[in-house]
Parts: structure tokens; C-alpha cells; sequence
């Protein structure tokens, strides 16, 4: 396959991908070889590539500068949803990476944002626990 089609490298990523409705969190999520760290990888011109580069290249039709690095706004190492992938600096995704606060908001945001569409924009009251 060759990384300058397009289209065959999001249709052979695609085959290999759980591609999860908006509601579900809207990630598209590789489910062939991961790596130990979780992303996922394949060989491509007889090198491996990270799926979530290539994915990103092929889906959104950019290219990652030099000297950057993309960062997974929804914390799934293996997605590759451009929508869930900001280009940054390596020094910024290392920053939100260490910072708890900002690991748990997206988290906590996008699991809010799930049950929100699951309901139908519904707000659920927590049910009383009965021993």
C-alpha cells in the first residue's frame, strides 16, 4: 500500500478499526497490533507507522510540521479520529499528558458527553442505594 493513497490507507485502516458512533465517543479505534504504550501500529513501505499519523494524514488531508507531534484529545492511544487529534508541540503533549487535572477533564467531558447522547439529552439523577 502506498501512504500517498488516500483512500487506501483510510480503507485499510478502516477494515482494522472499530469506528464507534458519536455517542459511544465517536473514536475510531484500531483493533489490530497495538504497542506495549497502546498505539497502534502497521508496516507501510516496509516500514512500521504509527496509526494514528498515518490515519490523520490520509483522513484530514494535513501533514504534521516538523518539530510537532499529534496529541489524542480523547485519551484513546489507538484512535485515530482526526477530530480527537490536536497537532502540538511535543513540550505541550508531554504538559497535558503530566497534568492529572487535564487527563481527567477531557475524560470526564467525553464520558458526560456519552451519556448525554445515549439519553437523548436526558439529565439522571443518581438513584438511592438500598441495602
Amino acid at each position: 500500500m502506498k501512504l500517498t493513497d488516500k483512500a487506501a490507507v483510510i480503507s485499510y485502516l478502516s477494515a482494522r478499526s472499530v469506528i464507534w458512533p458519536d455517542c459511544e465517543g465517536g473514536c475510531w479505534e484500531w483493533m489490530s497490533y497495538r504497542e506495549r504504550d497502546g498505539y497502534g501500529r502497521f508496516t507501510a513501505e516496509g516500514k512500521p507507522r504509527y496509526v494514528h499519523g498515518e490515519g490523520f494524514k490520509a483522513a484530514s488531508g494535513r501533514r504534521i510540521p516538523d518539530g510537532l507531534t499529534l496529541d489524542h484529545l480523547c485519551q484513546i492511544k489507538a484512535c485515530w479520529n482526526p477530530d480527537h487529534l490536536s497537532v502540538v508541540t511535543r513540550a505541550e503533549n508531554t504538559r497535558r499528558a503530566r497534568n492529572a487535572y487535564w487527563v481527567r477533564f477531557m475524560k470526564e467531558n467525553r464520558a458526560a458527553l456519552n451519556v448525554v447522547c445515549k439519553l437523548g439529552g436526558s439529565v439522571i439523577e443518581p438513584m438511592a442505594v438500598t441495602r
